[in-house]
């Protein structure tokens, strides 16, 4: 039975029809967890809760894009939540690259700074959590990939059905405005912007 389909079915409630359809997606699902989460454990249990929210939330999907991406989209929020929930361990920057397109990453460490630091660390993920929300999804996506789960410019065009070029460009637009985004003179970016520039991040 093909995908949209399984999809139709999923939505009038078929469970059957639903493991058919979450099986092909559990390996990328489990793949993406671990890229953005770095943890066995962590990436198993946040896998299994997008499981649960694609059944939950099907109905959510209204076919304007791929299933797939729906997908990528349910997993990756649910990672970044994860990530801003877990002040003891993780830490979101932004680092400024050395090569000669001036590229940066978003880096995600583990950290055994003390109680205050965990609390601030948590104050920046939530910054750039919401600055990710407010950019374009199509801008969204490309950071994401490049920059969290490190996939190489060509695996993006192959993943998203776009051309280099097109990988390029939006990784290039959305950069620059997610940058924008965090040097916004109001809360939460100016406190994330007054931390990360004592660090030398910004």
């Amino acid at each position: 039975m093909n995908e949209a389909k399984l999809i139709k079915r999923v939505k009038k409630g078929d469970v059957k029809a639903f493991e058919e359809l979450i099986q092909q997606y559990e390996p990328i699902i489990y793949n993406t967890c671990m890229k953005i989460l770095k943890n066995e454990h962590e990436a198993y249990d946040a896998a299994q809760e997008v499981c649960i929210k694609v059944w939950k939330q099907i109905d959510r999907f209204e076919g304007n894009s791929k299933f797939s991406t729906w997908v990528y989209r349910v997993t990756t929020n649910q990672c970044l939540d994860i990530l801003r929930k877990h002040k003891s361990q993780k830490v979101v920057s932004i680092e400024m690259g050395n090569n000669d397109e001036g590229d940066w990453s978003l880096d995600v460490e583990d950290t055994t700074q003390d109680i205050l630091k965990h609390i601030e660390n948590n104050e920046m993920v939530d910054a750039l959590k919401l600055a990710l929300s407010e950019l374009k999804e199509e801008h969204r996506q490309v950071i994401l990939l490049r920059d969290v789960e490190d996939y190489s410019y060509e695996e993006i065009s192959q993943k998203l059905s776009i051309s280099l070029g097109t990988v390029k460009s939006r990784l290039s637009r959305g950069r620059q405005n997610l940058r924008n985004i965090l040097l916004q003179d109001k809360e939460p970016f100016n406190s994330f912007w007054s931390q990360n520039s004592k660090e030398g991040i910004l």
